[in-house]
């Protein structure tokens, strides 16, 4: 067995001492490298600012995973225009009117969204078509400049019922044409988006699907109608 020098474990309980403190001050100051993760991996990240469009329409789809009305809200100018499908309007046994305004809009999603919704969950899908730029009158203002995004839409609105679920199924373009919020900026001090106007391009009047089946096929403007019954 060899021989342990005074120095040697002088050093030893120095070393020792070190460690020991370093765990504490570790522990005190919450960054314990051995203590366990307990960051949750289920927070959602916050939804982007609408310094783009498309980070308008990303607010907008997660307001509807999330069923948040007041995010949906956040999305849409105080003048804001919905304008239903033609089909719609013309159908004979339950025409929608041709559009409402973002009053309407809010009656909607806040029954839509509700604690006591009939609703268990929504997924919306949009996937851009195409873009338009106006510049307006004045090519030195942004104030004026409008962008029209025309998305293809697939939302599910999924509404328990014995036995299965019912899904309230949209699939069609929709047009939604973008403008500066006057009244905001972002936290860095950039221009905000703003929804406009929304136009559901839907041909065909929202119908039930064949029978036996627990998926009805409707245009995005009649879903929103049924949270207004």
């Amino acid at each position: 067995m060899g021989v342990i020098s005074k120095m040697e474990r002088t050093l030893n309980r120095t070393t020792m001492l070190v460690l020991a403190l370093t765990v504490a001050a570790w522990g005190l100051g919450g960054c314990n490298p051995f203590a366990p993760d307990i960051t949750d991996p289920s927070d959602p990240e916050p939804p982007p600012e609408r310094t783009t469009p498309e980070n308008v329409l990303e607010v907008l789809r997660r307001s509807y995973v999330d069923m948040s009305a007041q995010d949906y809200l956040d999305c849409l100018a105080e003048e804001f225009i919905f304008y239903t499908a033609e089909a719609d309007q013309n159908d004979p046994d339950n025409p929608l009117p041709e559009d409402w305004d973002k009053q309407t809009e809010r009656t909607i999603h806040e029954n839509m969204f509700a604690d006591d919704t009939d609703i268990d969950r929504i997924t919306l899908t949009l996937t851009n078509q195409g873009i338009e730029y106006d510049p307006g009158a004045d090519p030195v203002s942004e104030l004026d400049d409008r962008y029209s995004h025309v998305e293809a839409v697939d939302l599910r609105v999924y509404i328990p019922i014995p036995g299965d679920d019912l899904i309230l199924l949209a699939t069609a373009n929709n047009m939604f044409v973008f403008r500066v919020d006057p009244n905001e900026v972002s936290s860095e001090g950039e221009i905000l988006w703003e929804i406009i106007e929304w136009h559901d391009l839907d041909d065909r009047s929202g119908s039930p699907a064949p029978e036996g089946s627990t998926t009805e096929l409707a245009s995005f403007g009649r879903i929103k109608t049924q949270s207004l019954e």
